[in-house]
């Protein structure tokens, strides 16, 4: 497995792993409906390109092609940690998380922050972040909850 920096041309790559991750696992944590709301990101093909390049997005990928995507923001703020559904819990994420707090740590952001899901709060954990809140979120009459989190270097 290597980590590199995505590009443009990974972005449709992304989209379909995105989409696939989310149809795949949101299921056992969200309803329906916000499973189809939290997928449907990945067809806004212009959003979900600002989603990656604007963000310091990495990608893992072997011979097979994409493994996941994780992104940071210049201000701490993680964007993203997603897997490929077939290859959940097996080091991807914690490959990612591990390579986003090296960013962080060599570029001096003191501050981490994310809103994690149902499904990504345990990596977080893992990690040492903190959850300090919790907040509802609407997405086009679609409300979902998210755990506010953080870790300060």
């Amino acid at each position: 497995m290597t980590v590199r920096i995505a590009e443009e041309l990974d972005i449709p790559e992304l989209a379909q792993l995105y989409q696939e991750t989310v149809l795949a696992i949101a299921p056992h944590y969200y309803s329906p409906e916000q499973t189809q709301m939290w997928a449907s990101f990945a067809t806004d093909n212009v959003r979900f390109g600002e989603f990656i390049v604007q963000a310091t997005t990495f990608i893992a990928t072997d011979e097979t092609g994409s493994l996941g995507f994780a992104g940071i923001a210049d201000d701490g703020h993680i964007t993203a940690v997603y897997v490929r559904r077939d290859l959940i819990h097996q080091g991807i994420g914690s490959t990612l998380m591990q390579t986003l707090l090296d960013y962080a740590k060599n570029h001096r952001i003191e501050r981490l922050y994310a809103e994690a899901s149902e499904f990504s709060l345990g990596l977080f954990k893992k990690y040492g972040f903190h959850h300090y809140d919790t907040e509802i979120v609407e997405r086009q009459g679609v409300e979902f909850k998210r755990y506010l989190v953080e870790k300060i270097h």
